[in-house]
């Protein structure tokens, strides 16, 4: 049960609290109406499955958490009258009887000045009202006088404190929404052209995996003909992470968006039993493959070495190996799949032995040209003809890495076009994605729709990305090598790692090799790292304890770790009654998620143990070590302590 709140500090509260009752009050009336529809009673049956899932997809939608609240108002002249109108700004649209609107959705243009509003810069806004609610009843409100800075409780120039007491709340293991605290330059790219690649860069904390997933569901408002028809795609790069953001966009009202990792895209699949070292890696994901694959494929069709004699009745026809030779030639030259451009040699063939018969349809006797075309232009299998490029063993005998699964995709493609195809892609830790899966993810938006988020700071794979210019080309399906065309937007406030824990990781940005601004923090106060130092002996004992004081005062508690140490660790955990994890989705109790430097990747976590740093730090090459430490610190949301059986590495001294 909320507190009993003083009348005095917020005067209007009791109006507030009827707004609010008369908003859930419209969204009941709303479903009563709709339940109300009878479908049947439609013209045809097409119309009536319409109605019926337009009428369903509008009830789960009302019946959602929070539907019929409202977490903030502004007030701007009426554009006719001048008088003052008051918006209400929620989850969904709650209209009246009338059909007036009592809140407006977040989407709607109407609702962009409440993020983006500030003291210089009005937009038309008197005044903005933020509130807050706890257990579902409203007990507090903060004001905005935006045409007068100077006024008491004017906060238009900075971080409201509900907006920063949200960010700062205790994580749950599972990331929430966000559009009571979207900050401006985070509406700027959510509101963004949806013609486009658009890629965010963002440092840690900056909400850009948020801002990503919002953005699909603002795209989904705007477009929705568009983009129900031709369907969104988000890719995270793990399994763990997808749980992690699982329930973001349902919670949005957007449940019909495929979440998956970039490997779950490729077709056909291949059992997966191998992992490539980094030189290897950083081969196979090069943009060079892609060509040689193409050149690859081209050169399986070749020319009939003689003259191919046809005998049709007492008719012998002869089909010249240099004719043959110009039709492969004007076959090749397409653009539809390969294998499909096999139908046009076909067709030329056909056409010439009809030609030839004064115009009768010989071809099922031209059995002699049948088997010709079929030697010269054999229909190819994606897995044979990537495994016959790749070197090492061959056939049954090879064993298949991630990297060449993403090469038999593009393989398939060439040879069959691609399968699935979307009208958005959202791509989350798009800089550790190598060239040829970039090209996987791209041809799933043939238009070049597409929303790319990320941090070269935290590009930690061996043939991820160090510059977002690069990624444009990549994206790219032209055999011409063309790109597409995009953008890049930059979030540069931090509002998940304090200030003295993002001030320390900062200090590694110069040792990652790229070009990162470096993120500053709108949560100025908490606590600088601490560091544990213990013997290499003691190492698992002295982790297992540090997890259980965090734990004391963090229930999310999180491990970072080397893989080689998670077993030990993992022991040391459970001797004192603690249970090593590798996912952050519904943790029991005692649960502790332990993941390696690369894993850990766009989670967060209230405390944040790290282990081994000089560990990770020496990972080669060096700018690669830096990287996963940096990723490693920028994990925690309250507290960050490090455990190490040497002093400090001088960098975060």
């Amino acid at each position: 049960m909320a507190c009993p709140v003083s009348t005095e500090s917020f005067p209007e509260l009791e109006l507030e609290r009827a707004r609010l009752s008369r908003a859930r009050a419209c969204r009941d009336s709303m479903i009563e109406r709709l339940e109300s529809v009878d479908p049947s009673s439609s013209a045809d049956a097409i119309t009536s499955e319409y109605i019926e899932m337009t009428v369903w997809e509008a009830l789960d939608s009302l019946r959602s958490p929070g539907a019929g609240d409202f977490f903030g108002r502004i007030d701007e002249p009426s554009p006719t009258t001048g008088e003052p109108e008051e918006w209400y700004i929620g989850r969904r649209h709650v209209e009246d009887e009338r059909g007036d609107p009592v809140v407006v959705d977040w989407r709607a243009p109407i609702s962009a000045p409440f993020y983006r509003a500030t003291a210089i810069d009005p937009l038309g806004v008197t005044f903005r009202r933020r509130f807050t609610m706890s257990d579902g009843e409203m007990t507090a409100y903060l004001d905005e006088h935006l045409d007068d800075p100077d006024a008491d409780g004017s906060v238009a120039a900075g971080i409201p404190d509900p907006v920063l007491a949200e960010i700062g709340a205790e994580r749950s293991g599972a990331m929430r929404e966000i559009v009571a605290t979207i900050q401006g330059e985070q509406d700027v790219v959510i509101r963004a052209d949806i013609d486009q690649a658009l890629i965010v860069q963002g440092g840690p904390g900056t909400g850009k995996t948020a801002v990503a997933l919002h953005r699909a569901a603002y795209l989904l408002f705007e477009h929705r003909a568009r983009l129900a028809r031709d369907g969104v795609l988000v890719v995270g790069p793990n399994r763990a992470f997808l749980d992690y953001i699982s329930n973001v966009l349902p919670s949005l009202g957007e449940k019909a968006v495929r979440q998956c990792t970039a490997l779950d895209l490729c077709i056909p699949g291949v059992e997966i039993t191998a992992a490539d070292d980094a030189e290897t890696a950083r081969w196979k994901g090069s943009a060079e493959r892609l060509a040689e694959i193409e050149e690859r494929a081209l050169g399986a069709i070749q020319p009939p070495d003689d003259d191919v004699v046809v005998p049709i009745g007492a008719r012998k026809f002869t089909f010249e190996a240099a004719l043959i030779a110009e039709w492969i030639e004007m076959a090749k030259d397409g653009v539809v799949p390969l294998n499909q451009r096999r139908e046009r040699l076909r067709v030329l063939a056909q056409q010439e032995l009809r030609r030839r018969c004064n115009g009768d349809d010989r071809w099922s006797e031209a059995g002699p040209l049948k088997s010709a075309i079929n030697k010269c232009w054999p229909t190819q299998k994606p897995v044979t003809l990537v495994d016959k490029f790749l070197p090492g063993p061959r056939g049954r005998r090879r064993s298949w890495t991630p990297a060449d699964q993403f090469l038999i995709d593009e393989a398939n493609t060439l040879l069959n076009g691609t399968p699935f195809t979307y009208a958005h892609v959202v791509v989350d830790e798009a800089q550790d994605h190598s060239a040829v899966a970039l090209r996987v993810i791209g041809r799933r938006s043939p238009a070049g729709s597409l929303t790319l988020v990320g941090d070269v700071a935290q590009s930690t794979t061996p043939a991820g990305q160090e510059r977002w210019t690069d990624v444009f080309a990549h994206l790219g399906s032209g055999r011409s090598g063309a790109g597409v065309d995009g953008t890049i937007a930059d979030l540069t406030i931090g509002y998940r790692v304090p200030e003295p824990i993002l001030e320390v990781a900062n200090r590694l940005l110069p040792l990652t090799g790229v070009d990162a601004t470096a993120s500053r923090s709108v949560r100025v106060e908490g606590d600088a790292p601490v560091w544990h130092e213990t013997s290499e002996h003691d190492l698992p004992l002295r982790v297992a304890q540090t997890v259980r004081e965090v734990k004391h005062r963090h229930r999310l508690t999180g491990l970072v770790a080397p893989a080689e140490l998670h077993d030990a660790i993992a022991a040391a955990l459970g001797d004192t009654g603690l249970v090593a994890v590798d996912h952050v989705h519904e943790l029991g109790h005692d649960d502790v998620p332990v993941f390696t430097p690369e894993a850990v990747k766009g989670l967060e976590f209230d405390g944040v143990v790290v282990v081994e740093p000089h560990a990770i730090l020496d990972v080669e090459p060096s700018t690669r070590g830096a990287r996963l430490l940096y990723v490693a610190m920028t994990r925690a949301v309250q507290e960050l302590a490090f455990v190490g059986t040497g002093a400090r590495p001088d960098v975060i001294a």
